[in-house]
């Protein structure tokens, strides 16, 4: 029976199973983002092992969207609130990709702007069969930002994340997932249940050889290659002194299952 732990105007947040939270974007219209719900967003993320026990987060939205991004109607044409929001945004995209957890953006609909650049930042992406994908921001006078002009590319290449950032049009979920910004495609009265079944995978492992292995792919991304081998060589050698590897260890000599902190 699911849990309700958080509910706030532009999201709620349930324990599905042990270790894994399902956080369902419920803000109108369309799942778009103020800058305080992002605020809201991100402070949940950040504690959401501490607090909740999370070892994996499902991120979803409500109806036919996932989200459709920043809320328009909120823009200042101003410096100071430019850069906040872009401040803003990009610190919930870092927190999903740097935070405690994995996080598994499960698209069931339309997931555009900095819905989809959102869902970029995530660990991996389902989608349904309805969803759509998009960055549309050049039909407006702008351009994909909080780390969007950078995860874009990294997932389907250079021309092809030229060719949406360009025409700012959008695809559907067959074609995401062919080009490879999406993992997985599933009819959507599934997509809820795989995700959760993918995080309950995630959740029954090594929480701290979840998060070193996170932290070493992270590092080859952003740093290249010979800097995130250094890290993955710097990182080895605690893991596997860690209880985690003992226990995983001793679970495999003596034919049982692990009992990971």
């Amino acid at each position: 029976m699911p849990e309700e732990i958080c509910k706030t105007d532009p999201f709620e947040a349930h324990r599905m199973a042990p270790g894994v939270i399902l956080v369902r974007i419920t803000a109108k219209p369309f799942g778009v983002f103020t800058i305080e719900a992002r605020r809201q967003l991100t402070a949940f993320l950040e504690n959401v092992a501490s607090a909740h026990g999370a070892r994996a987060v499902v991120l979803t939205g409500t109806g036919a969207s996932f989200s459709a991004g920043s809320n328009i109607r909120e823009f200042e044409a101003t410096p100071a609130w430019i850069e906040e929001a872009r401040r803003v945004e990009t610190r919930l995209n870092e927190t999903i990709e740097r935070g405690p957890v994995p996080v598994i953006a499960a698209c069931n609909g339309h997931t555009l702007g900095g819905g989809c650049v959102l869902a970029l930042a995530c660990d991996f992406r389902i989608a349904a069969q309805s969803a759509t994908f998009g960055v549309p921001e050049v039909k407006l006078g702008a351009m994909p930002t909080a780390t969007g002009t950078m995860r874009l590319p990294q997932l389907v290449g250079r021309g092809q994340a030229l060719r949406l950032i360009l025409t700012g049009q959008p695809i559907d979920a067959a074609e995401a997932l062919r080009i490879g910004l999406i993992e997985e495609l599933v009819d959507d009265d599934r997509l809820e249940a795989r995700a959760l079944e993918l995080a309950a995978q995630i959740a029954a492992v090594s929480p701290r050889a979840v998060a070193t292995a996170r932290r070493s792919v992270a590092a080859g991304l952003r740093l290249g290659y010979q800097a995130g081998l250094l890290m993955e060589e710097e990182l080895t050698v605690p893991l596997g002194l860690s209880d985690d590897a003992i226990e995983g260890k001793a679970a495999f000599v003596e034919k049982r299952p692990p009992r990971f902190g």
